[in-house]
């Protein structure tokens, strides 16, 4: 377990490494620059489409050019979501995975209503120029255009995947069968790219199908680049392993791993991971989990026991091996200004706040932690925070209880706390608890930009 003096030791190291606000303001600019080239290579595919479609004589070519600018459009924003969910560090380090999920979500309905969209007006078209019933109209484009059918393929996936993502069919399924769906989506990507260049007018040749080439080549690189190549190269570099896992109550416990090297992984306190445990029921896929700890090349996380995975967890064994994606998130000693800082915490959304504290305790500004559980057997690592307590780095106010009792409203931040006008708040815990947080600051005079929260809901 990790010992004052460790804490210590970890406290000096990752202030001293700490980027500056200006560095990470200097990253957010660069993220809205890329954000923005992004945004501009799609209106160039989008004027594209417009220039291939005029001019437009009748009904047939109205159809068909609408047809085509929506599908455009639709292909240019799923290859703007693979963007975002790339793991690019431009974009991660400027937004935060929390962020860019979130658009992510909110962008993609879309691009599957364009592209049925596309399929819809161009059955129409071929329907009405061949003077024949809509539903004819089907056999006449697979009829007369190469690669519709892996095309087709390629929207049923994109479809499923879309539908599956609903919060009400997400339920229903196990995370794995999820996100086994949005993995096939890949192949629905480049089924449709292979219609795009050979039966599309409009990259079927010349500079405009080597625009649209690269474009794919540069997306689809940075994914495989990010998400596969540079993991794989980590995790053989730091060479993670299970060595202890901790029971801090009835359903949460701490999993400590060994590595090498671990100062070059560049983790700041408050940031996650997505681990991979080379153990059965665990091997599948990767999860996200906040760094709970450091002790030199020691990292710890603190689990509950929420699902299949988690409850697995709980008992993998020393000696598992670990592979990893990350550093991520946003939620970092970078991001606090003011006066003094508030932490707030539930359940086991403290794994993040103990991290912060380490990181923020140098700076002699006062902090404040809070958190919240249902029972007092919930407030895990309490004990350490209670050290930090007791050293004067914090204040700390546990609050077990039902949330009807301990609110998080502004009346009761106010009580706990007083004038929050010149604070920056952190929080993490349920999606309830992060909500009721950032509007009580809000009414408090916290400022938006003060105001951080994760959420590791992919």
């Amino acid at each position: 377990m990790t010992t004052g003096v460790e804490d210590d030791v970890l406290t000096s190291m990752t202030t001293t490494s700490d980027p500056s606000m200006r560095t990470w303001r200097r990253q957010r600019r660069t993220g809205m620059i890329a954000v923005t080239v992004a945004v501009l290579l799609g209106l160039i595919a989008l004027a594209l489409a417009l220039a291939e479609a005029l001019p437009i004589d009748g009904t047939v070519e109205l159809l068909a050019g609408i047809s085509s600018v929506a599908a455009v459009t639709g292909t240019s924003l799923v290859l703007f979501l693979l963007l975002l969910i790339s793991r690019w560090p431009v974009l991660e380090r400027a937004f935060g995975q929390d962020q860019l999920v979130g658009w992510h979500k909110r962008l993609a309905p879309w691009a599957v209503y364009l592209i049925a969209a596309h399929v819809l007006l161009i059955i129409t078209a071929s329907a009405v120029e061949a003077n024949r019933a809509w539903i004819a109209g089907i056999a006449v484009v697979i009829r007369t255009n190469p690669g519709i059918v892996p095309a087709l393929g390629g929207l049923i996936i994109m479809v499923t995947a879309g539908i599956t993502s609903w919060r009400r069919a997400r339920r229903r399924l196990r995370h794995e069968t999820w996100w086994t769906l949005h993995l096939l989506t890949y192949a629905g990507i480049v089924l449709a790219f292979f219609h795009q260049v050979v039966a599309g007018d409009t990259f079927d040749d010349g500079a405009a199908r080597a625009f649209w080439v690269a474009l794919y080549v540069l997306v689809l690189g940075l994914v495989l680049w990010n998400r596969v190549l540079v993991p794989v190269a980590r995790s053989r570099r730091h060479r993670l392993s299970v060595t202890e896992v901790v029971r801090e109550s009835g359903d949460v416990v701490s999993v400590w791993m060994t590595g090498r090297d671990l100062d070059r992984m560049r983790l700041l306190p408050g940031q996650f991971m997505n681990f991979r445990f080379r153990h059965r029921g665990l091997s599948y896929e990767a999860h996200p989990f906040s760094v709970s700890g450091r002790d030199g090349d020691r990292l710890r996380i603190t689990v509950k026991a929420l699902g299949d995975a988690s409850t697995t967890l709980m008992d993998v064994p020393a000696g598992t091996r670990v592979t990893f994606e990350g550093p991520y998130g946003v939620m970092t000693p970078p991001r606090a200004e003011g006066s003094r800082y508030v932490l707030v915490a539930g359940g086991v959304g403290i794994g993040p706040i103990v991290s912060l504290v380490r990181g923020l305790g140098a700076r002699g500004v006062p902090i404040d932690v809070i958190y919240r559980a249902s029972v007092p057997e919930d407030l895990v690592l309490a004990d350490e925070l209670r050290e930090y307590e007791a050293a004067g780095t914090i204040r700390l106010h546990l609050l077990p209880g039902p949330r009807a009792v301990q609110r998080m409203d502004a009346g009761h931040l106010t009580a706990l706390l007083g004038d929050l006008s010149d604070a920056t708040v952190f929080t993490c815990g349920p999606a309830a608890l992060n909500e009721a947080v950032e509007e009580s600051a809000r009414v408090l005079g916290v400022p938006g930009s003060r105001i951080h929260s994760e959420l590791f809901d992919l």
